[in-house]
């Protein structure tokens, strides 16, 4: 058994802590596999209360996240908390958890603190003052700076605080109460484990949270996969299963029999196997590249132009420093978007991987288990045709679908803020244009980067999306044309007068396989798709997009040729 499994026993759940032996005793317990799809009810000696429920958005988290996130951190917010918060200790368990006031090494680590104090901090306050002195100076005190350099930055800094109360809009109810006592209930690595940028984005980095993930998923859809048995030809001889097993998925459990693996110990590996390395492999040099295109243009076309890149007066350095801090701390909002397309792509080949398993010949081995023993011509393939494989696959399909679904739900709001962002962007050139306003000539330039930077990375995440949200499509279609098939198959068996007991095993799976149609087209397709903006992921929304986003621009350029913009030699706009 490799290391990562080694450290697998590691659980951060909050409910409860998942064990083989629990998993034992429950399937010793039933009498048939359809009450592991019943966990709650079928879980005589445990509450209902001890397993995760689905996720939901809680609005109370994310406004209160919003007043914690906007207000400048060290004096302001930690005295939001202690309104907020109702108690001197929960708010000061909050402070030093979200990071409002860090003083505590309990909760944080001593590098974490001194980033904070030396870095964070200072650019928070430096960003607040900055954007006062840029709104409400005398114009004549800050006319070598253009105001709408920090209102983009701060605009990048309020898309990021945006993304962080969405973040904690979807915690759930049980880890929301954790931030508020001491540690370790809740610390730094259990807030790391949570973040898409670092836990979600390198799982294998974090020994059990694939564990915990499948975990939460089979209990908010009330299954116990390990009570699932799924048929497999010749399953009981492959040594390479054995290998591949953890701690609590192994292949074999009490129901399983000798030609049978549990359904658990399948979609673990499955999903272990996608999310054990890196998706995009370009992923840090597109986003050094990004950061720094944005960062560096406003200031390098002001040089440009022979104009002071920094201002003369103090309050003119304070905005110019402001901006630089806002367009650096741009980076996180470019990461967020290249982490949307990275999660939906890894979802996409998990549930292909699944498909294909059900697809004749199968899935090959080594996409699954990395064991150089293994031929590789073999397959691993699931019948369709037998029920038993019919009842499991479509619980292993609820369960992956629900996998990590709080970082599912929050992956598709990000994209969709990354959106918004880009459309204010555009609605700021227009005003721009439009109304004459005072401006530099950089402004356009880095709206003009911003746009192509945000909007190409948010339709490159929705390529994704409408990618996961079309598989399911294309596998409800695959179950129409399997029923087809047995269809066709019973009839020609009973005009032959033959197998009337694999007529019964097909009419019985073609009755399991109508459910399963029947809810892939529901659940997948119109009750909890993919989506983006509200919206199921398909290409009328990126086309919708799309038209947003260059039809503003168009607009702008409109504006451009009809007002007879021009600039003075040092780029500014001319009255």
């Amino acid at each position: 058994m490799d290391k990562e499994n080694q450290n697998n026993a590691i659980s951060f759940l909050s409910l409860r802590k998942p064990s083989n032996e629990d998993d034992e005793r429950f399937i010793s317990g039933i009498d048939s596999s359809y009450q592991a799809a019943k966990l709650r009810s079928a879980s005589k000696n445990k509450l209902a209360n001890d397993f995760h429920s689905p996720v939901r958005f809680s609005w109370k988290a994310f406004w209160k996240t919003m007043v914690y996130e906007n207000l400048p951190p060290v004096i302001f917010s930690p005295l939001a908390a202690i309104f907020l918060e109702s108690s001197l200790s929960r708010a000061w368990h909050v402070s030093q958890n979200r990071g409002l006031i860090a003083l505590s090494t309990k909760h944080h680590p001593p590098l974490f603190i001194i980033q904070s104090w030396l870095i964070v901090y200072p650019g928070s306050w430096l960003m607040n003052v900055g954007l006062f002195l840029a709104l409400f100076s005398d114009s004549q005190a800050i006319t070598n700076i253009d105001p709408f350099h920090i209102i983009l930055a701060y605009m990048l800094l309020f898309m990021r605080r945006l993304i962080i109360a969405t973040k904690y809009g979807y915690f759930r109810p049980e880890d929301l109460e954790r931030l508020c006592l001491p540690a370790p209930d809740w610390d730094n690595d259990k807030t790391i484990r949570r973040l898409v940028g670092q836990a979600w984005l390198q799982p294998w980095l974090f020994p059990g949270l694939i564990r915990d993930e499948l975990t939460v998923a089979m209990d908010e859809n009330d299954i116990c996969l390990q009570g699932i048995p799924i048929e497999l030809k010749n399953s009981s001889s492959e040594p390479y299963f054995d290998e591949a097993s953890c701690d609590l998925f192994p292949p074999k459990t009490s129901a399983s029999k000798e030609n049978e693996v549990a359904s658990g110990f399948l979609l673990y590996n499955i999903i272990k196997s996608v999310y054990k390395g890196p998706v995009l492999n370009n992923f840090r040099p597109i986003l050094f590249f990004s950061i720094l295109l944005m960062t560096v243009t406003p200031f390098l076309i002001k040089f440009l132009y022979d104009t002071t890149m920094f201002g003369i007066t103090l309050n003119e350095k304070i905005i110019s420093a402001a901006t630089l801090i806002g367009f650096f701390n741009g980076f996180q909002l470019l990461m967020f978007g290249l982490v949307c397309s990275i999660d939906f792509e890894r979802r996409f080949q998990t549930s292909k991987k699944l498909g294909d398993m059900a697809t004749y010949p199968g899935l090959l081995l080594t996409s699954i288990f990395q064991d150089s023993s293994i031929s590789k011509e073999s397959r691993i393939y699931i019948d369709l045709q037998k029920r038993v494989n019919v009842f499991a696959w479509m619980n292993m399909r609820k369960v992956l679908r629900s996998f990590g679904e709080a970082f599912y739900l929050r992956i598709q709001s990000y994209t969709s803020i990354l959106i918004f962002y880009s459309l204010f962007c555009v609605a700021i050139l227009n005003v721009i244009v439009w109304s004459e306003i005072r401006h530099h000539i950089s402004t356009i330039y880095v709206i003009g980067v911003i746009i192509i930077l945000i909007s190409s990375i948010s339709i490159f995440a929705i390529f994704k999306a409408i990618k996961l949200q079309s598989l399911s499509a294309e596998h409800r279609d695959f179950i129409r044309n399997e029923l087809f098939i047995i269809e066709e198959e019973i009839w020609e068996l009973k005009l032959a007068g033959i197998g009337e007991e694999h007529i019964s095993d097909l009419q019985s799976a073609k009755a399991l396989l109508e459910q399963v149609d029947e809810s892939i087209n529901y659940k997948e397709l119109i009750y909890k798709p993919t989506t983006i903006f509200g919206y199921a992921a398909n290409n009328g929304v990126m086309g919708s997009i799309l038209s947003l986003v260059l039809t503003g621009v168009l607009f702008a350029v409109q504006g451009f040729v009809s007002t007879d913009i021009s600039y003075d030699a040092f780029g500014w706009f001319n009255f």
